[in-house]
């Protein structure tokens, strides 16, 4: 079996060679959502090295096969390397010059592989904001409070969201030494705090402020 890095840009984008200029839009907006950084879905499974060079691969997909004459100049290379059929792609020719100007995203690795700003999406709105209090510091044991305060257990975080227990049990002991990296854990938080359905930022923003104190002084 290839590796994501080598299949060629159809197979990586799980899309027909027939596909139209939408359907690679919409197939490259999905992977790339899936590759991006804070994913919780792909965190364990790739390096954040073997990320970069699918999210580059990612790009070069969707740059090339939005654009009609790229696009048939890499067909014609996948003929000739015996990876694709005439056959397979009888009358895209004809589909036009590609996406409008107006519709194409501007894209980079770089961009993409950036962390991500904090958002206001998955915030909970109304009470759920006491369970931390206004102007209450964001610890591990708040956390644990507010979870106790849901019963739930931490197998049930688990469940529900996919981090290790393990790392559960980091964030709420303050084992900073052994949480991941800040993107990764960003991402870990996000998902935590739409789980107890408090405010994401609320959350996410108060822990980091510690974690990032902790790394600068060494401590807790």
């Amino acid at each position: 079996m290839k590796r994501l890095t080598e299949v060629n840009y159809y197979d990586l984008l799980d899309i027909s060679p027939k596909a139209s200029f939408e359907e690679v839009q919409a197939a490259y907006d999905e992977a790339i959502a899936a590759y991006a950084s804070d994913s919780i879905v792909t965190y364990s499974l790739f390096t954040q090295e073997e990320r970069e060079h699918i999210i580059a691969r990612l790009v070069d997909a969707y740059k090339t096969l939005t654009n009609t004459h790229l696009r048939r100049e890499y067909n014609e290379f996948l003929i000739e390397k015996g990876e694709l059929f005439p056959e397979e792609i009888q009358g895209l020719a004809s589909e036009g010059t590609g996406l409008p100007e107006t519709r194409l995203r501007e894209v980079t690795v770089e961009s993409l592989i950036q962390e991500k700003e904090f958002s206001g999406a998955g915030q909970s709105p109304g009470n759920n904001l006491e369970l931390f209090g206004a102007h209450a510091s964001i610890t591990g044991s708040s956390i644990r409070m507010v979870r106790m305060n849901r019963e739930m257990s931490l197998e049930e975080v688990y469940r529900k969201t996919n981090i290790p227990k393990q790392t559960l049990e980091d964030i709420e002991e303050e084992n900073f030494e052994k949480l991941p990296a800040l993107v990764y854990l960003k991402g870990f938080l996000k998902a935590y705090a739409d789980t107890l359905k408090v405010d994401r930022a609320l959350m996410v923003e108060g822990y980091v402020k510690r974690f990032l104190e902790w790394k600068t002084t060494g401590q807790k």
